[in-house]
């Protein structure tokens, strides 16, 4: 089983906090990090921040999230450079979402992320892209999603982070029709863990994200029943996962550690 981890830039700029949740998790052996990026750059100071802070502290390879919302062409160079001049030469490539709601697309950026993918992998930057096990709300369906990875894929992505999900059926139809399409794009399946049914069912609205009933049934007021159910959760849909070929596990940490260590001790 290979792993990966997802930090974001904490609001109170307390980044050593977030270092120090990732040490503890450290141990597992992840092939990298990623950290995220605001909408429309809002957080790009905040995401250098946290890379200069893992740096000080690690040596792991870290992929960091870019989007191309808001962004000239002259821009992402910048973006870019910076980049590489703490050493990260890894990227999630990302559309984002404007501020304002409806996406924009910059007059001298992108208009899509197949484009942008093409132009990262020209500036030598290996390009990790998004995968979708369900629509994206702003899609026109799963299928319109899937020749949106084929386009990512042919223009020099590799590898591709799926959005967390719930149902093994949606994870098995994205993974035969990734075969089915040739689409030569090494998957990994994004895992959430569930520190909080409440809050995971808002982010999941947002998303276009159905929580089966089944799981949400599972939670109550109870802290300790809540923590068992969570960690069984995550471990049967690794099991579930692995049953259809899918090896590689991308966390959602929400910058905690408490949950994937009781998830990674069962599973050793």
């Amino acid at each position: 089983m290979k792993i990966s981890y997802e930090f974001y830039p904490p609001k109170d700029l307390d980044y050593q906090k977030v270092v120090n949740e990732f040490s503890l998790i450290e141990k597992h052996g992840p092939r990298f990090i990623s950290i995220t990026y605001g909408a429309m750059g809002s957080s790009q100071e905040k995401s250098i921040g946290l890379i200069k802070a893992f740096k000080e502290k690690t040596n792991i390879d870290i992929v960091s999230h870019l989007t191309l919302v808001g962004k000239s062409k002259t821009d992402l160079i910048k973006i870019i450079n910076e980049f590489k001049s703490l050493g990260v030469s890894k990227v999630v490539a990302l559309r984002g979402d404007s501020l304002e709601g409806k996406f924009q697309s910059h007059p001298e950026g992108f208009h899509n992320t197949a484009d942008f993918v093409k132009f990262l992998a020209e500036l030598n930057i290996e390009v990790f892209v998004s995968a979708y096990p369900e629509p994206h709300p702003d899609s026109e369906g799963f299928d319109f999603d899937l020749n949106l990875l084929k386009e990512k894929t042919i223009a020099g992505s590799n590898q591709c982070i799926s959005q967390f999900c719930f149902s093994i059926n949606n994870y098995k139809k994205l993974v035969d029709q990734i075969s089915k399409k040739e689409i030569n794009n090494e998957l990994t399946a994004g895992i959430m863990p569930i520190y909080n049914i409440h809050s995971l069912c808002s982010m999941a609205n947002k998303c276009g994200i159905h929580i089966p009933a089944e799981i949400i049934n599972q939670f109550s007021d109870d802290k300790v029943r809540n923590e068992k159910a969570a960690i069984n959760i995550c471990i049967k849909q690794i099991k579930d996962l692995q049953n259809i070929g899918i090896n590689n596990f991308h966390f959602y940490t929400l910058n905690q550690s408490s949950l994937l260590l009781e998830v990674f001790d069962e599973l050793s």
